[in-house]
C-alpha cells in the first residue's frame, strides 16, 4: 500500500506504531530537521512535506586534522505533475536578505512572501533542487520530488519493505537471480546491502536506505556492494549516511542507476565506484557526496597479472587483487559508460572521475553528458577537476568525452583537469597513454574555478588527440590553451581547439 506523508512529526508517530516486516519495527527515528518548514500546494490546500535532516562535512585540506560538520535538510515527496507544483519554504529562525534556488540554469525564481519564506513552482519531478538562503551551502535544504511508482513488485523473489521503520541491518544475497528489493514511498530502513554472483537484481522504490546504524569506524563497509552481478539496477532510493563508498559495484556487465538520490559526509563516501565494470548507464541521479560523486576504476585480478605479484609464501604483493580474485578472466576491461542527466556535489572531491586507480587495464568509450555540477571544492596538484581523467596506474584510457556540462561557481576548483599522475598507483606507475579526449559544450559560470589543466607527462606519454569546442567561462569563450582559464602542455599533441565563431558541428 502507498503511504500519503503527513505532517511533521504526526507522521513520525504514525510509522513508529506501524506493524513492522521480517526485518522488525526499528526504535530509531531519523530525526526530523528544525530549521525548515516545506510546504506543496495541492487540492487546494497546503500540505506540509516531513523535513529529515542529514549530516554534511565542509572541505578539509588535511582531513586527518578533522572537517566541520553541519545539518542540512532533505524533503521528498511525489506528486503526478499533471500540473506545475507550488512549493513553499520557510525558515523557522531568523530572516534572510536572499535565497537563490539551485541549479541556477532550471531558471526557478523565487517569490518571497515573508522576511522568512519563498515560494516556487516545479514544472516536473526531474527538478530536484537545492534552495540555499544567504549562500549558505553547507546548512541549505534539498527539496526531492518524484512520480509515484505504479509499478510496486511483488511475488517469492522480492524483499518488501512498506511504509514505516524497518531495522534490516546487514542483507547479503549470494547467488540468487532475478530477486527485488523494494523500499516503498514512507519506508525507512537501516541497514546496507552486499551481493555476489546475483543476475538482475533490482534494488528501487521511493523510500530511504540509511546507514546511520551501520559501522563507521575501523572496517567500515560501502551502504550497497556487489561483486559480479551482471543486470544490476538501482532506481528511486535515497541513500543516506553511508559508511564508506555508497555504491561499489566490481566486475558487472549492464548496469543501470537511475533517479537515486545521495546525501553523504563521510570521508570516502563516494556516490558510485565502478571497478572493472562495462555497458554502465547513469542518469537522473541527484547526489551529494563528500568525496567523489561518480567514479571510474579498475583492478587486475587476471592470470598473469596474479602470477607476477605472488610472492613465495603464496601472498599477492599487490593486495587490490582480493578486489577482484574470483572474477572470469574477460571481466576486467572497463567500456561502454554513459552518465547523463545528472546533478553533481562534491564537498570535496572529483563530480566525475576516470581512474586512478587502473593496474594496466584498458579504458575506453566514456561518455558524460548533459550533467550541472553545483559544488566543488578540492584544488591541489594532485585531484583537481570536476571532471577529471587520472592517467595513472599503467592503464590505458581512450575516447573519453564530457559533453553539454553546465558548472556553477564551485568553491574554488578547477573545472576540467586531465593529467599522468601515479596517485593510487602500484608500484608508483604512471598511466601509459592517453587519447581522443573531448570537451564539448562546457560552461562555467562564477568567478572562483581555478584553471583547468591538460597535461602530457613526456613524448611518449602524451594526451594525443585533444578537442575542445565551446568553452566558455561566463559566456566568453576559451580559445587560448596558455590563457587564464586553462593550462595546456607541449606534450597534449593532435590538439584541437574550436574558434569563437564555429560551432561542434564543425567538429
Amino acid at each position: 500500500m502507498l503511504l500519503k506523508i503527513a505532517q511533521g512529526v504526526f507522521w513520525i508517530l504514525a510509522v513508529c506504531l506501524m506493524p513492522g516486516t521480517a526485518y522488525g519495527e526499528g526504535r530509531d527515528v531519523l530525526p526530523g530537521n528544525a530549521a525548515y518548514k516545506v510546504e506543496v500546494f495541492r487540492g487546494g490546500t497546503w500540505e506540509e512535506i516531513f523535513v529529515y535532516n542529514a549530516r554534511v562535512s565542509d572541505y578539509a585540506g588535511n582531513p586527518e586534522a578533522g572537517y566541520t560538520q553541519y545539518t542540512m535538510g532533505f524533503a521528498l515527496f511525489t506528486d503526478s505533475f499533471r500540473q506545475p507544483l507550488k512549493v513553499r519554504v520557510t525558515r523557522r529562525a531568523g530572516t534572510f536578505s536572499k535565497v537563490e534556488i539551485r541549479p541556477l540554469s532550471y531558471g526557478i525564481v523565487p517569490d518571497v512572501q515573508t522576511p522568512n519564506s519563498v515560494e516556487f513552482e516545479l514544472d516536473d519531478p526531474a527538478q530536484k533542487v537545492s534552495v540555499e538562503f544567504d549562500g549558505n551551502r553547507m546548512e541549505n535544504l534539498f527539496i526531492l520530488p518524484d512520480l509515484p511508482d505504479t509499478a510496486i513488485p511483488t511475488g517469492a523473489n522480492v524483499t518488501y519493505f512498506g511504509p514505516g521503520i524497518h531495522n534490516m541491518g546487514r542483507k547479503e544475497i549470494l547467488y540468487k537471480d532475478n530477486q527485488t528489493i523494494y523500499l516503498d514511498e514512507g519506508a525507512l530502513v537501516y541497514g546496507s546491502i552486499y551481493a555476489k554472483g546475483c543476475r538482475n537484481l533490482t534494488i528501487r522504490g521511493r523510500g530511504i536506505l540509511c546507514s546511520s546504524k551501520e559501522n563507521h569506524g575501523d572496517g567500515r563497509q560501502p551502504q550497497i556492494e556487489t561483486f559480479d552481478c551482471d543486470g544490476f539496477k538501482v532506481e528511486g532510493i535515497l541513500l543516506r549516511d553511508t559508511p564508506n563508498w555508497t555504491l561499489k559495484i566490481v566486475g558487472s556487465t549492464g548496469v543501470h542507476i537511475d533517479n537515486i538520490k545521495e546525501i553523504g559526509w563521510i570521508m570516502n563516501s563516494d556516490g558510485m565506484d565502478f571497478i572493472c565494470c562495462r555497458n554502465v548507464l547513469v542518469e537522473n541521479t541527484f547526489q551529494r557526496n563528500y568525496d567523489d560523486n561518480v567514479t571510474i576504476k579498475a583492478f587486475n585480478g587476471k592470470t598473469d597479472y596474479v602470477t607476477a605479484h605472488t610472492a613465495s609464501d603464496g601472498s599477492f604483493t599487490d593486495a587490490s587483487i582480493w578486489t577482484v580474485y574470483y572474477l572470469a578472466q574477460n571481466k576486467f576491461d572497463v567500456y561502454d559508460y554513459e552518465i547523463r542527466n545528472c546533478v553533481f556535489w562534491a564537498d570535496k572531491a572529483h563530480n566525475m572521475l576516470v581512474g586512478p586507480e587502473a593496474r594496466g587495464i584498458a579504458f575506453r568509450n566514456i561518455r558524460f553528458h548533459d550533467n550541472i555540477v553545483l559544488e566543488n571544492r578540492q584544488n591541489d596538484g594532485i585531484y583537481p577537476g570536476a571532471m577529471a581523467v587520472m592517467i595513472a596506474d599503467n592503464g590505458t584510457f581512450e575516447d573519453i568525452a564530457f559533453e553539454n556540462i553546465i558548472v556553477e561557481d564551485i568553491d574554488g576548483g578547477k573545472v576540467f583537469c586531465a593529467h599522468f599522475t601515479n596517485a593510487w598507483a602500484f608500484d608508483g606507475l604512471y598511466g601509459q597513454w592517453a587519447r581522443n579526449i573531448t570537451l564539448r559544450n562546457i560552461a562555467y559560470t562564477g568567478t572562483r574555478a581555478t584553471p583547468s589543466w591538460i597535461r602530457g607527462r613526456n613524448d611518449a606519454q602524451s594526451i594525443d588527440g585533444v578537442t575542445i569546442g565551446n568553452f566558455t567561462v561566463n559566456g566568453t569563450p576559451v580559445t587560448d590553451g596558455s590563457g587564464p582559464h586553462l593550462e595546456i602542455n607541449e606534450y597534449a599533441v593532435s590538439y584541437t581547439h574550436l574558434r569563437a565563431h564555429e560551432t561542434c558541428a564543425d567538429l
